[in-house]
């Protein structure tokens, strides 16, 4: 909980952001609160912070202690649900405060919201720091000139009204990190360097906002304030970072320069990245950057279905020399449903992709986000989807619903085997060399083997072994490298123990005692041939020669790296 400066005399305003995960915090709210603060009205303002997926007694109890007359809820995707549950029994004990909904999810459906929801007062559409602190202003001083709140859905004469949305002036954007107004001691610092995005792709909650970039100077101050942390990851809110090669690349060497503590996370277009900022990215230490770029699709006609402007072989170039630096993670997004794409379309995007090798490859199955171009297009288009969060389409002409659950799974069995890590050197050779890189006829093949247990059943990284160990049985013995690879991955999770498949128990030996932790340690051997080294360097950069190698798994290290002993 974070308070704003006290006053015994102002009313009293809750901000509440529900989170994720515990590493999240609410630049959105913060940046409220400084703006209502500049200009006296944040006197008796204070931030309460929770997870959503947790029990709100505690919560509840502070909130009612608190006795706000104005409580403003952040809302998203993954919190509207627990926000109105919260708003209700809020209501309950306090019947006078009035409930105030923003943020991308409830600003899309403000209408719809104070129709169905009678304990939420107001939404707000668009930016909230002027428009919070002018209904503040207006509720506090009991005004009811409600007119001129950009963004405002309210209720007048038993009617909803909505007011059109006004975007601030960048000078008036508080600088909450120059301010020191941010959250320092979570793992995440949320950032931006502009607002909007210059792309209007018809599936994004961004696709009407107009692009503002912030002035290089403020930027420049909000980064003399980031490098005295350390250990954090900025998290760069902006929707591209793509704003003219000369800002771009001017932003990306000063955040190349900031302490070796500091890392960025980009998202990037993929086909905007210029040989200036390329360069950048070879020269910087590893690990500096982090790089979240959306694909969605490969197909032209697609792309041009839903408005977004790509190239995509320069994508792919761009990608391929990101990865094979592997010095900056690399997350790729696809996602299934688009209009248009059918199966054999979006399996070849799955291909192409996974034929990459990114750090990360993440599977989405297509969301109508309320407001968006697309959700507006949908019935007349022919998508069926779940009407509430989180909009998942269940079919469309193009793809129908059986379809789509078979690429759910295939997104779970990627998150499983190789995004987990667990299995990323075994599933990239078994795709590569025994199913002619079809990710989509491994899969399936797979499922129908463990009867959909693999994606379906929780299972534990044993097992998941043990699963995939039997499935292989027919190819392991004629593939190249593909028994090394196995093992290479196994002895990365665990040593030999009662639980350890059959077949990887029998083809482990133990070395001579090797020092580990201060103790002498026997550990388990791998041979790896040229064609072994070959995908595993391929994978993880590293310059590993054929030979004999013991290894000190990461279960044993508490997440740490594995050790790697080269034997002679």
């Amino acid at each position: 909980m974070l308070p704003t400066s006290a006053s015994e005399n102002h009313p009293k305003v809750a901000l509440v952001a529900l989170h994720a995960g515990y590493s999240h915090s609410s630049l959105a709210l913060q940046s409220i609160a400084a703006y209502a603060d500049a200009r006296g009205c944040g006197h008796r303002m204070q931030l309460f912070d929770a997870l959503v997926n947790t029990n709100h007694q505690v919560l509840i109890e502070r909130l009612v202690e608190y006795a706000p007359r104005i409580i403003g809820f952040s809302t998203y995707l993954w919190n509207i649900s627990a926000s109105i549950r919260l708003s209700r029994l809020l209501k309950q004990l306090l019947p006078e405060m009035q409930v105030v909904f923003g943020g991308p999810e409830a600003g899309a459906r403000g209408v719809e919201l104070l129709t169905r929801v009678s304990e939420i007062d107001y939404v707000i559409e668009g930016e909230g720091e002027a428009a919070f602190t002018d209904l503040m202003n207006r509720v506090f001083q009991t005004q009811g000139d409600f007119e001129s709140v950009s963004g405002l859905v309210y209720r007048k004469d038993d009617q909803i009204q909505q007011n059109s949305v006004q975007l601030m002036p960048v000078s008036e954007i508080p600088p909450i990190v120059s301010e020191g107004r941010f959250d320092s001691a979570k793992p995440l610092v949320y950032w931006e360097t502009s607002r909007g995005c210059p792309y209007q792709c018809s599936f994004c909650s961004s696709a009407t906002e107009r692009l503002r970039a912030f002035p290089v100077e403020r930027v420049e101050a909000d980064l003399q304030v980031l490098e005295q942390l350390s250990n954090k990851t900025v998290k760069l809110l902006d929707r591209s970072f793509h704003l003219g090669e000369k800002r771009t690349s001017t932003l990306l060497q000063r955040f190349a320069a900031t302490p070796d503590g500091l890392r960025f996370h980009l998202e990037l277009n993929p086909d905007r990245i210029s040989e200036q900022a390329m360069s950048v990215f070879r020269e910087a230490l590893p690990g500096k950057f982090q790089f979240e770029i959306g694909l969605q699709t490969l197909n032209d006609q697609v792309l041009i279905n839903i408005d977004r402007r790509m190239d995509v072989a320069k994508s792919l170039e761009n990608i391929r020399c990101l990865v094979e630096m592997r010095r900056h993670p690399v997350h790729l997004d696809l996602i299934v449903g688009l209009p248009g794409e059918t199966v054999e379309l979006c399996t070849s995007s799955l291909d192409q992709t996974f034929r990459l090798y990114p750090d990360h490859l993440q599977l989405g199955i297509l969301k109508l986000l309320p407001g968006t171009p697309l959700q507006q297009q949908a019935h007349q288009l022919g998508y069926r989807w779940d009407t509430e969060p989180p909009y998942e389409v269940l079919s469309n002409p193009s793809m129908a619903f059986k379809q789509i659950a078979q690429f759910k799974r295939y997104a779970e069995l990627l998150e499983r085997l190789y995004n987990s890590g667990l299995l990323k050197t075994t599933l990239t050779g078994l795709v590569s060399q025994c199913f002619s890189g079809s990710v989509s006829d491994c899969f399936d093949r797979l499922l129908d083997d463990s009867g959909q247990q693999i994606a379906r059943d929780n299972l534990q990284p044993d097992a998941l072994f043990d699963q995939l160990c039997n499935f292989m049985i027919p190819y392991l013995e004629d593939t190249p490298g593909l028994q090394e690879w196995l093992l290479w991955d196994y002895c990365q999770f665990s040593l030999v123990n009662g639980k350890t498949p059959q077949w990887i128990a029998d083809r482990l030996t133990l070395s001579e005692k090797v020092v580990v932790q201060g103790s002498r340690r026997r550990l388990p051997v791998i041979t790896l041939t040229d064609t072994g080294v070959t995908m595993i360097n391929q994978l993880t950069g590293s310059r590993y020669v054929a030979g004999r190698y013991a290894l000190w798994p990461r279960q044993h290290k508490k997440g740490k790296p594995v050790e790697i002993f080269s034997l002679a």
